[in-house]
């Protein structure tokens, strides 16, 4: 089973309909996140255009999977919408938990504050 701890979170006015988007990165302008360097959290409502979206973008947190994920990889945005197994500075966080794609994990996101502020 997949959980959720203490996380950070934002909310950001939703560009687009993102009922189907929950645990999925989204970007400041409350749409699909498409790469780590827009996106600011993962989506934790279901949040119609225009409606508060809430995103936690630190903490332990979940996210689904575009690809196979071992526990402990780095992990970043897809263009897609998921995230996947990523090198370096693409890094969103970490996976806490593995997951085949297209599945929950708990990831430990560290979204880049900066892009927050």
């Amino acid at each position: 089973m997949t959980v959720q701890r203490h996380f950070e979170t934002i909310t950001v006015v939703a560009s687009q309909d993102l009922t189907g988007h929950q645990y999925k990165p989204v970007d400041l302008s409350g749409g699909v996140g498409v790469t780590s360097l827009l996106s600011v959290g993962i989506l934790q409502n279901k949040a119609f255009t225009g409606d508060h979206a809430t995103l936690a973008y630190k903490g332990q947190m979940k996210a689904y999977s575009g690809a196979a994920i071992n526990s402990g990889a780095l992990v970043g945005v897809t263009t897609s919408g998921f995230l996947i197994t990523v090198t370096g500075s693409a890094s969103v966080g970490f996976a806490k938990t593995s997951a085949a794609s297209g599945d929950l994990f708990e990831l430990v996101g560290s979204f880049p504050a900066d892009k927050i502020a």
